[in-house]
């Protein structure tokens, strides 16, 4: 029997956390090749002590079977789950065009909806949409944290499930990931996505918590809901009808005092951030599709000239 390849770009806490996951499932399966990107001081770490993996109450640790410090050093992988920042794509579209072929399979978990659409045209790679759903971060070399535990994959294409489709994910599900393929994936990855954008966006801009944009800013919260959604819909995205109060309900659920990605990279004056992923591709899609988005312009335009010099007032 071949064995089957899968490979981690983006070892952050989205594919740290994975691929820690699998890597500790198939360590000594040897139908199951586990290969990781990952350089400096987080690669040398995992290739010196493996990754560990902080979830919860447990912890346990992954040992790959190889680890690369770049994408084009990556041979003969059958799946790839990319897990790096969207602002990086366009450099790891460039990595992966000498590497991939029709056989290989692309599934993206990055925020937003651009990065299928973007893998889709410019790959020669059978590329299916994907979204997670957690909340973990790179504690410090070689360790990543998921404090909840919570943790969710879904992928797929709307065309239909495929056999490799089940493969994969009874693959991810026995190394206990949340995984499941549906046809439905675009409805999930836009539910997704309407919601951390609205929120990235509004997060930002007032620097405030969720909790402070849920009681203070309704109405702003409310209106990038709908104008994302409105984006969706053109798009022929098969949202429930009641979509807004969807997704102002389950921004209900989130702790009051978290914030967004988005508005930590712009505390940290990153001079790149997902502004592009969160905003920017709502304001280009409505223009393509003749569809106003007047709340996303604004804060956009603010926005754009605070990135890289974020003043906490």
């Amino acid at each position: 029997m071949n064995t089957i390849n899968i490979g981690i770009i983006g070892l952050g806490g989205v594919g740290g956390f994975y691929g820690g996951l699998l890597a500790h499932q198939y360590e000594k399966d040897s139908s199951v090749d586990i290969h990781f990107v990952a350089r400096g001081a987080h690669g040398e770490k995992i290739k010196k002590d493996g990754i560990t993996v902080l979830s919860k109450e447990t912890a346990i640790v992954g040992k790959p079977t190889t680890v690369v410090n770049a994408v084009c050093d990556l041979t003969g992988i059958d799946f790839i789950l990319l897990c790096t920042k969207e602002y990086d794509l366009d450099r790891v579209i460039a990595d992966l065009k000498p590497i991939v072929s029709k056989n290989t399979v692309i599934i993206p978990l990055l925020n937003g909806v651009e990065a299928f659409e973007k893998l889709n045209k410019e790959l020669e790679a059978e590329v299916w949409q994907g979204c997670t759903y957690m909340v973990s971060r790179l504690k410090e070399a070689g360790v990543i944290d998921n404090p909840s535990g919570r943790q969710k994959v879904v992928f797929g294409r709307a065309e239909g499930t495929t056999p490799k489709m089940l493969q994969v994910e009874n693959l991810l599900k026995a190394a206990g990931i949340q995984a499941s393929c549906t046809p439905e994936i675009a409805r999930e990855v836009w539910e997704k996505y309407i919601l951390v954008a609205a929120s990235a966006v509004a997060t930002t801009f007032y620097n405030c918590s969720f909790g402070i944009i849920r009681s203070e800013y309704t109405t702003v919260i409310r209106s990038l809901v709908a104008e994302a959604s409105a984006i969706a819909i053109a798009k022929k995205v098969d949202l429930p009808q009641d979509i807004v109060a969807v997704v102002m309900q389950r921004l209900e659920a989130i702790p009051f005092d978290s914030t967004t990605s988005m508005h930590s990279d712009f505390l940290s004056n990153k001079p790149e951030t997902e502004l592009e992923v969160m905003a920017g591709y709502l304001i280009r899609e409505g223009m393509r599709l003749q569809l106003e988005v007047p709340t996303y312009q604004k804060m956009y335009a603010i926005l754009k000239q605070k990135q890289g010099n974020y003043t906490v007032v």
